[in-house]
């Protein structure tokens, strides 16, 4: 029987090693020799119900798994107990190995009420209550403190299976039009003022991203400085995956975490344990039509984006040797816009 070709046998040092920089951004990888096409599975059970006229409820379970989904792993990892320094080829350097070796899986609970436009009124409330489990949520990431699109340890692929980048727990939307009851045929001043006046909200109430502690080090050179994958670890009794961040920084912060070591070189920090400050905004606008004749039309809009002007968050620094760690407040996203627009339409 022929040997199977190695991957790495095909390759020269100067095609994989050595690699510098974020492994995130790499685009140049080896492909498994058994890569075949990923697959879903989609289940679902939906119960509606019309309430009243023009109002219909609807209630369901939505689930979906990912099988044999595309990931990177080290394909020349480092071998246990060689302190980090010895690979299973030392002759090549960390190998970005592309395969079929993740998974996913999605459950949730869907509700909504929706009224049909009637009367001058319309509108639809969502509510999703989920849980999205992966192993992996991207392949290529930009950010060196973003999702982690390399495992911590190519051996234990297992250890990085957690929530997904992409989990929101809870999401709530409402969004409405509403039209003040003026017929638009009158022609008398009172028509011409508070006919065509249409008003529109959307509101929008949803978790924060789960993100990891990353150690900002790597001690142990199991991934050649690539220190985007290397977790933190965690020095307290304390259930972070339940507190906010400004509640962990009032418990102390930066001092709950540890920095890995040569001898240790991973992190005991599960991956995307701690999430981001939640999302709330409000979104509203007012139009006014008002027709000078049958072809002639003047429309002004007022469009309040982030009208509460809510302060929102998203992923903080998650570095341990940032200045910034853990600072929600470095990444604000805004504060409210208005926005005025007149149109003429003949």
């Amino acid at each position: 029987m022929s040997a199977v070709p190695n991957a790495l046998s095909a390759l020269t040092v100067a095609a994989v090693s050595p690699i510098t920089g974020n492994v995130n951004t790499l685009k140049r990888g080896v492909l498994a020799a058994d890569l075949r096409s990923s697959h879903a599975e989609q289940f679902s059970l939906q119960l509606q119900r019309q309430l009243k006229t023009n109002w219909v409820l609807n209630i369901g379970y939505v689930g979906t798994k990912g099988t044999a989904l595309l990931a990177n792993v080290d394909g020349n990892p480092t071998v246990p107990g060689s302190g980090g320094r010895q690979r299973v080829d030392p002759a090549q350097g960390v190998v970005v190995l592309r395969c079929n070796c993740t998974s996913s899986i999605y459950h949730s609970l869907q509700t909504s009420v929706e009224k049909r436009l009637a009367g001058g009124f319309s509108m639809a409330a969502h509510y999703t209550w989920s849980s999205f489990i992966d192993g992996q949520s991207d392949i290529v990431n930009p950010s060196p403190t973003g999702e982690i699109a390399f495992p911590q340890d190519s051996f234990n692929r297992g250890a990085d299976r957690g929530r997904s980048a992409f989990d929101r727990p809870h999401r709530f939307t409402v969004n409405g039009v509403f039209e003040l009851p003026v017929r638009p045929e009158r022609k008398d001043a009172l028509g011409k003022l508070f006919s065509g006046w249409q008003a529109t909200a959307f509101l929008t109430l949803q978790s924060g991203a789960p993100f990891s502690v990353l150690d900002g080090a790597d001690p142990g050179l199991r991934l050649a400085g690539l220190i985007s994958t290397v977790r933190a670890n965690v020095n307290t009794d304390l259930d972070l995956a339940h507190m906010s961040l400004e509640e962990i920084y009032r418990a102390g912060g930066v001092r709950l975490f540890s920095h890995v070591t040569a001898a240790s070189p991973l992190g005991n920090m599960g991956r995307n344990v701690l999430r981001s400050s939640p999302l709330s905004n409000l979104d509203f606008g007012i139009v006014k039509n008002t027709r000078f004749a049958e072809t002639h039309t003047l429309q002004f809009r007022a469009e309040f984006y982030d009208a509460t002007n809510t302060r929102n968050f998203g992923i903080p620094d998650a570095a341990l040797t940032s200045a910034n760690f853990l600072n929600q407040w470095a990444t604000d996203g805004g504060s409210r816009r208005i926005v005025f627009g007149l149109r003429y339409a003949f």
